[in-house]
């Protein structure tokens, strides 16, 4: 899953000016390059069913240890990069991971979730999670079948959008079962660097075709063509000042994670 918007952090994943704490232990004080930690969502089975996948930068030697903490009153420490987790019920979760190398050192990282399942008998289903750090409104909606379970994971948190960012950055996610068609994702922020609005980040873990009619997994969205939306693509942008609010289509029934 990813869709990512620059201009966030630069968008941030989306959105920057740090939708994610990062902080990083004593014990990399001395290094050239601070760690980073980070990490995102990926679809998984089950309606309240998460895989998060853990992203590191700057760490002097191979990351050896992942310590989840979902936000649910439950933990697990990991020697691998991706771990799922079902919760108990449909709300708003703060998560978090902290990553340790070989050395001791150390970098932590937070995200906010926001599971959601929507009401069997509805035609359009629409979720917004409100209010995270620098992001005013991430929100997605799209059409179901009035017969089928349908639902949307909500996530902002840091990560990095290969083929498109140069580092870990605050991102935005979205993961869905059950849309029938395109989803709309509506993204509202502010950022400290203006010049990287236009850039919109996306990644998946279903490939996509590009501008260029090339299959691929990440990097930067197209427009939207003038004679209708092939998505995944930015449909609109607008800026005043630093607040920055983008309109993207994009596929149901993959992962999708924002960056700057």
């Amino acid at each position: 899953m990813p869709v990512g918007l620059r201009g966030l952090a630069q968008f941030a994943s989306v959105a920057a000016v740090l939708v994610a704490t990062v902080s990083v232990s004593a014990g990399s004080a001395g290094a050239s390059v601070a760690p980073k930690a980070g990490f995102s969502i990926n679809p998984a089975a089950g309606a309240l069913t998460v895989t998060f996948v853990a992203e590191a930068s700057g760490f002097p030697a191979p990351v050896v240890s992942y310590a989840w903490t979902f936000g649910d009153g439950r933990s697990k420490k990991t020697s691998k990069p991706t771990v799922t987790h079902t919760y108990p019920s449909p709300s708003v979760f703060s998560a978090s991971l902290t990553e340790t190398d070989g050395r001791g050192d150390r970098a932590t990282a937070k995200g906010t979730l926001e599971l959601f399942k929507c009401p069997v008998g509805t035609t359009q289903c629409t979720k917004a999670l409100h209010h995270v750090r620098s992001v005013q409104l991430l929100q997605a909606s799209g059409h179901v079948s009035p017969a089928t379970r349908a639902t949307l994971h909500l996530f902002v948190g840091p990560f990095r959008i290969r083929n498109c960012e140069t580092g870990i950055a605050a991102a935005v996610g979205v993961t869905d079962t059950g849309f029938s068609g395109d989803l709309t994702v509506s993204l509202e922020y502010t950022t400290s660097e203006p010049d990287q609005v236009e850039t919109t980040c996306f990644a998946s873990t279903v490939p996509f075709v590009d501008a260029g009619d090339h299959d691929v997994t990440s990097g930067a969205l197209p427009r939207c063509p003038a004679g209708g939306p092939k998505p995944p693509c930015v449909q609109s942008i607008r800026t005043s000042g630093a607040q920055v609010t983008k309109v993207l289509i994009i596929p149901a029934g993959d992962p999708k994670v924002g960056g700057p």
